[in-house]
């Protein structure tokens, strides 16, 4: 598909799908929009889970920007390697700044990446069809949707199959950007909503159950019991039965009792005063919040969900049995990076490099690059004792570190290495020189005829 007709058919996706399914947000009703049925369906605590109403809880959410964020900020551009191995910026190539910028005309390079790294996320697997000019070379990336994409072998190969606007595809697989993590066969993610159906459905079950409890006055269930026989108009009143007319049995139009009742609950009426008659009695017959636990529940579900995505409880503002501010907080940091955020980018760089590029640039050394420097550097103080030590060992120049933290450079001379005088090569200390001759001492004898001879 070329650019324009790309186009066309995700506007008319978008409008395909609000236009079947409806708006966002029914995505409790039967074919809801974009609902996906494998992860959705009821779970053991009545609430049911799919990965559209799993951001519903906020921890799930908070998980997904935590890990989606990073990844969508940090600096992304597109290199070949030098003849010494160095890393040279290439601005010749049709993506070396969308890829960065505006991978498809419309969308940032934030917008798409977070995108497909939520569709991950949730999907267990993130997908984006590479467009490419007539020479084979991308141009432009955009998203698919991830509950109507999916891999299937065909022959010795892998094809995707997409929907768009009702219409189905076949996308080869050197076209289609896939991103994934936990897999059985090596090409099917597995969904962390699906995985996690159990806990997710939990949280939301509570939030739930708090909502109730508080719109209930605050009160748990329980039932009216009568010292006696509760008369014949009080059953009805308690009942608040009318007949087809409107008015209560006997005909009377008046608001009954019962329909009191039921008007004196919920929170707006959490402060009035409540009317039972004829000695009816209020028996709670579950257990209170602070009995069970309620609290102390919330806060275990956080952390169980926490550990599914990897994200520190700290990072999501759970600061149960959580490491202390301080430098504490920036060592928690960078393990958050290293053991949750560099697996995702090696994800995308793995698959960009494998799949952007045609042959010949990949002979040629071009690379797509993630640079996470700004999410690992510390604080000013660890720079700085890191910028001195590379610069007095010549492994980077003043104005690679002045690049490094964005001030301005020094010019041409900016780019001369330098290295301590106390510090010499492996070779120079096994094989040192020859010591200088002592002042005053005589001159080395020099050479006889013959050698001289030799030398001329």
């Amino acid at each position: 598909m070329n650019g324009l007709t790309r186009w066309q058919h995700f506007r008319a996706a978008v409008g395909f799908s609000a236009e079947r399914y409806g708006p966002p947000d029914s995505v409790g009703q039967p074919g809801g929009w974009l609902m996906r049925v494998i992860g959705g369906g009821k779970t053991k605590a009545g609430v049911s889970v799919s990965e559209r109403t799993a951001l519903h809880l906020p921890v799930v959410f908070a998980c997904v920007n935590r890990i989606a964020n990073p990844i969508a900020g940090v600096p992304l551009g597109i290199f070949r390697k030098g003849d010494k191995g160095e890393a040279i910026a290439v601005d010749d190539h049709p993506m070396s700044r969308s890829l960065g910028l505006r991978p498809n005309p419309f969308m940032s390079s934030r917008t798409l990446r977070k995108t497909v790294q939520a569709h991950a996320l949730l999907w267990g697997a993130g997908f984006g069809e590479i467009e490419r000019n007539r020479r084979g070379q991308g141009v432009g990336i955009w998203p698919l949707l991830p509950d109507v994409t999916s891999a299937r072998k065909k022959q010795d190969r892998l094809v995707y199959d997409t929907t768009i606007a009702g219409r189905q595809y076949e996308l080869p697989q050197e076209d289609v950007v896939h991103l994934m993590d936990l897999s059985q066969d090596g090409y099917t993610g597995l969904s962390q909503v699906a995985i996690a159906r159990q806990a997710i459905g939990m949280g939301l079950a509570m939030e739930e159950f708090g909502a109730k409890f508080f719109a209930n006055d605050a009160k748990s269930g329980g039932f009216l019991m009568h010292p006696g026989r509760l008369s014949v108009n009080g059953q009805s009143n308690l009942a608040g039965r009318r007949d087809r007319n409107g008015g209560k049995e006997g005909g009377d139009r008046r608001e009954d009792a019962g329909a009191q009742l039921q008007a004196q609950s919920g929170l707006e009426n959490a402060h009035r005063v409540k009317v039972l008659e004829e000695g009816v009695k209020y028996i709670s017959t579950t257990i209170p919040p602070e009995d069970a636990q309620f609290l102390g529940s919330r806060e275990f579900q956080i952390a169980e969900i926490a550990r599914i995505y990897d994200v520190p409880l700290v990072l999501l503002q759970s600061h149960e049995k959580s490491t202390s501010w301080g430098s504490g907080i920036e060592q928690l940091m960078i393990g958050f990076v290293r053991q949750t955020i560099q697996p995702w980018i090696g994800a995308w760089e793995q698959e960009l490099n494998w799949k952007l590029f045609t042959e010949e640039e990949q002979r040629n050394g071009y690379y797509v690059k993630f640079n996470l420097n700004a999410l690992l550097r510390g604080d000013m103080a660890a720079r700085a004792a890191f910028y001195k030590a590379m610069f007095e060992l010549a492994a980077m120049t003043p104005n690679t570190i002045a690049a490094l933290e964005e001030i301005e450079g020094f010019g041409p001379e900016g780019d001369t290495r330098f290295v301590s005088t106390n510090v010499q090569s492996i070779e120079r200390a096994i094989n040192p020189p020859d010591p200088p001759p002592a002042p005053g001492s005589p001159a080395p004898p020099a050479g006889d005829d013959d050698d001289e001879e030799e030398a001329a």
